[in-house]
């Protein structure tokens, strides 16, 4: 009888080391297989491609920076149109173009990012809109020119967002 039970009591060990190497291979694997997996992880980029990366951020920035309404006018001229509608409609077209041309850009930025930029980009839109759809007939420019400039600050804080946003993620490159 002595010998069975040395004989189940060796087993019962050997069956305990057994799930033990078991249960530390399947936690390695699963760990090599979620750090293979995980998105966050990155990867080693070229100086082209960081070259590129970096390009692209600058053309987001300057895109940020040339869809401001009131540095528009300016830039524009627009101070010369007598038309409150012609005046919406030329920064309307401006910024459209403005977004056209660096649409590309999209590609070497995050998903977060290009978002904020479309919402910035339709903020100002729908600003530029609602301020000259506000003014009646007989308003000249230069009221409309004055709400821009009170409404100038919430277009702002929009904007420096989405360039902190922008700083952020060109930071995590370097």
């Amino acid at each position: 009888m002595d010998f069975f039970t040395i004989n189940i009591l060796e087993a019962k060990s050997w069956l305990v080391y057994i799930a033990l190497i078991f249960s530390v291979v399947t936690f390695v694997f699963l760990f090599l297989r979620k750090k293979q997996n995980n998105p966050k992880i990155h990867h080693k980029i070229s100086d082209n491609e960081l070259e590129i990366r970096l390009r692209a951020y600058e053309r987001i920035t300057i895109f940020l920076d040339r869809i401001e309404p009131i540095g528009m006018c300016n830039r524009l001229q627009l101070h010369d149109i007598d038309n409150v509608d012609q005046v919406k409609s030329v920064l309307i077209k401006n910024i459209i173009t403005e977004y056209e041309y660096n649409i590309s850009q999209q590609i070497y930025v995050s998903d977060e990012l290009w978002k904020l930029i479309e919402l910035v980009k339709n903020k100002i839109i729908n600003s530029i809109a609602s301020i000259a759809d506000s003014l009646s007939r007989k308003d000249e420019v230069n009221v409309f020119f004055q709400k821009m400039l009170k409404e100038s600050l919430h277009n702002n804080l929009i904007i420096k967002k989405a360039q902190k946003l922008l700083k952020k993620e060109v930071r995590m490159l370097s």
